[in-house]
């Protein structure tokens, strides 16, 4: 997946979509577009700040909800709540609250576990999500690749070219069904080939087994 699929996907197709999973690279890719447009309106800002902060309130609605259902994802593919993300935001809220109300050592303990909490987060971000389907749906790795090999190859054939590739094997060995092949055959399994199993003990005396051509 490349930038533009990324894009495309995160505000076309699954804007305000919380279900299902999303790759790292859909992730990431996202994330690196939002960092773009904030530094675009950075410097937008700076030469008018006027114009540049009404876009910058008007950019980050736009993008906000596709960020939290993309992140929503990414953590739905490591088998965990997208409700998760908020943790940072409302330890970091409450540490705040606790500053102003002047706790103390609670206001910074809820700071520090905010710190640590983001942390972590990235860190899920970066792993790989869970392989094959968890709770929230299918492993989106594994939707569309091919896998080479002989068996696939033949699963691949069209029918009418397998038929006819079963065909010509059917008829090449039915074409060199002679005299020779009939007595190879019965030399390997003379049961099967006279109908029945034969016990050596219903055998007359100097009958051999299995016949040749000179029986």
């Amino acid at each position: 997946m490349d930038f533009k699929t990324a894009v495309k996907i995160c505000l076309l197709q699954k804007y305000c979509d919380f279900r299902g999973r999303a790759r790292r690279a859909e992730f990431w890719w996202f994330v690196l577009f939002g960092a773009i447009v904030n530094t675009g309106l950075g410097m937008v800002t700076n030469a008018a700040p006027q114009e540049g902060v009404m876009a910058a309130r008007v950019v980050t609605a736009v993008l906000l909800l596709p960020h939290f259902a993309v992140t929503a994802r990414r953590l739905h593919d490591a088998n965990l709540s997208g409700w998760v993300q908020v943790a940072p935001v409302s330890l970091a809220l409450l540490g705040g609250a606790a500053v102003h109300l002047d706790f103390g050592t609670s206001a910074y303990m809820c700071i520090m576990l905010a710190g640590l909490s983001g942390l972590w987060l990235i860190i899920v971000y970066a792993r790989p999500g869970t392989v094959g389907t968890n709770r929230f749906g299918p492993d989106p790795l594994e939707g569309g690749t091919p896998v080479q090999g002989a068996g696939q190859q033949g699963q691949n054939m069209p029918s009418g070219a397998s038929g006819g590739a079963s065909g010509s094997v059917a008829a090449s060995s039915g074409g060199a069904d002679g005299p020779d092949a009939a007595w190879a055959r019965l030399a390997s399994n003379p049961a099967r080939e006279q109908g029945g199993e034969k016990k050596p003990a219903a055998m007359r005396p100097g009958q051999r087994a299995v016949p040749d051509k000179r029986d």
